[in-house]
């Protein structure tokens, strides 16, 4: 199960995935296919961890939390695994451009990785990095950590618009048609050489991988409000369905 809520003050959205627990809990009680089944001493059933789940680029950052501990979960420049337990997961996915600027650090140093909060902002800022385990009280308790850890970033900080302005630009769903990479650097009157450094600054990557990645965003969630690929990809800019699908593999494998 996963629920998503908007924070609006934060730019961010709060996210709760919980793993379906049903046939891991079977296993762990059948004797002839959990622990017993195993060679292990009978005792209390201990459901296994969850299954791994497929993580795909959407050029943002979150704040997460695993094993007690608040993260960064950088951008993603591709598709990677996560190997979660089965309890609940509890993260903020921030705007493109957002998170980078509250931690006051590039987005390019945190990309492709996941980095304790402490690392980045260290000691008294970081207090909330560890929180309690256990059922839904914790995931709530987890949540308020989230909240206010980026409450109180944000209230410290002093956002640039440019970064949201430029991911606003090259998404097809924010500014329909998206501008082009050559198109945005003329708007905010930069070289396209200026313009790379700074994405990679902001997002992680530069701007034409970004493009890339809000665009096939863009043309998934089409796909599954129930478009045909034909249809999503001449909506989101694709010449055809075959351009579609080679960003898709190019991205996710």
């Amino acid at each position: 199960m996963y629920r998503e809520t908007r924070i609006p003050r934060l730019r961010a959205s709060l996210w709760v995935s919980v793993p379906d627990k049903a046939d891991s809990l079977t296993e762990a009680a059948d004797p002839d296919r959990g622990n017993n089944a195993a060679g292990l001493a009978s005792g209390p059933t201990v459901a296994p961890a969850a299954a791994p789940s497929l993580i795909v680029p959407d050029g943002c950052m979150d704040l997460i939390v695993i094993d007690s501990q608040v993260l960064i979960a950088g951008a993603d420049s591709t598709a990677r695994m996560f190997h979660g337990s089965a309890a609940p997961t509890v993260g903020l996915r921030f705007d493109s451009g957002v998170l980078a600027q509250l931690l006051t650090t590039s987005a390019g140093e945190l990309a492709d990785r996941v980095t304790p909060l402490d690392a980045v902002i260290g000691g008294s800022h970081a207090s909330g990095g560890k929180v309690g385990e256990g059922g839904p009280a914790a995931v709530m308790g987890v949540a308020r950590v989230l909240l206010d850890t980026a409450g109180g970033l944000t209230d410290r900080a002093m956002l640039d618009p440019r970064p949201m302005a430029l991911a606003r630009a090259l998404d097809v769903r924010s500014n329909s048609p998206a501008q082009t990479v050559t198109e945005a650097a003329a708007q905010f009157a930069y070289s396209p050489r200026q313009l790379r450094r700074l994405s990679a600054e902001w997002f992680g990557y530069g701007p034409k991988h970004l493009a890339k990645i809000l665009r096939w965003q863009a043309a998934r969630d089409l796909i599954d409000a129930g478009r045909s690929r034909t249809a999503a990809a001449a909506e989101v800019g694709y010449a055809d369905a075959a351009h579609l699908r080679r960003d898709e593999r190019s991205l996710i494998g």
